[in-house]
């Protein structure tokens, strides 16, 4: 019998962990989907940081940011958008301002 060896495992990257949350924002789900997506992320970033709470925070604080970017930016697209475009933006807009609201709860009990 052949024993492989066994090597640490490799620290996820942050990038790696958003991506699923990226294309449900990208795609337009519900709320409640994506808030379920961030749920996953914010367990394995606290699980991964439990011994680091700074990175844990820095994380947050610059996902909380990007999602704000994202928000304002929305907000002047549904400006310009034509009427037959603003209830998907509107839809996408909500589902943003809901990862968000989550983002900012995570800071609060990190």
């Amino acid at each position: 019998m052949v024993r492989l060896p066994i090597f640490p495992r490799m620290p996820r990257s942050p990038a790696a962990d958003l991506a699923p949350l990226i294309k449900l924002l990208q795609a337009g789900v519900p709320p409640e989907r994506a808030a379920a997506e961030l749920a996953r992320v914010l367990a394995i970033w606290t699980a991964e940081l439990k011994d680091d709470d700074e990175q844990l925070q820095e994380r947050l604080s610059g996902l909380a940011e990007q999602m704000a970017m994202g928000i304002e930016e929305m907000h002047e697209g549904i400006a310009e958008a034509s009427d037959k475009g603003k209830p998907t933006l509107r839809r996408i807009l909500a589902t943003h301002e809901a990862v968000l609201n989550g983002v900012r709860k995570a800071q609060g009990a990190a």
